[in-house]
């Protein structure tokens, strides 16, 4: 059992080479900034790509990919915060997988809410945001 990794007060990225060369990475899907997409950025301004990990396949959600490693099916998945956050509460798979490194700290998700919510009620929640900011 590896310790887990912190991640870097500056948000700058966390990537140990060492640990995933040769590793199966799973990601959630090909247009996730968090799970394929920030990863490659990262490796790519280290001179590296994807092409580090001896396998790569699509989980279809960052859960699946928890799920993937917790059993043996991939070694390292890229998860964003908010899903590490959910799976660590809600998924016990989580209890099996460790923090190993982190992707550059990147702007976060966005709220959401139906193009039917009154003017007046989407103003309050992007003060509501703002405020918390």
């Amino acid at each position: 059992e590896a310790p887990t990794v912190g991640s870097p007060s500056d948000g700058s990225p966390l990537i140990p080479l060492d640990v995933l060369r040769g590793k199966h990475f799973t990601f959630n899907s090909l247009d996730s900034m968090s799970g394929i997409i920030a990863p490659t950025r990262d490796l790519e301004a280290l001179g590296e790509s994807l092409d580090i990990f001896s396998e790569r396949s699509e989980s279809g959600g960052h859960r699946a990919s928890i799920v993937a490693i917790a059993e043996g099916k991939a070694d390292v998945a890229a998860i964003d915060c908010q899903s590490w956050a959910n799976a660590r509460r809600f998924e016990p798979a989580a209890e099996a997988v460790t923090v190993v490194g982190w992707t550059r700290r990147r702007k976060g998700l966005p709220f959401i809410t139906a193009r039917t919510t009154p003017e007046k009620i989407v103003e309050a929640l992007r003060e509501a945001v703002a405020a918390t900011a």
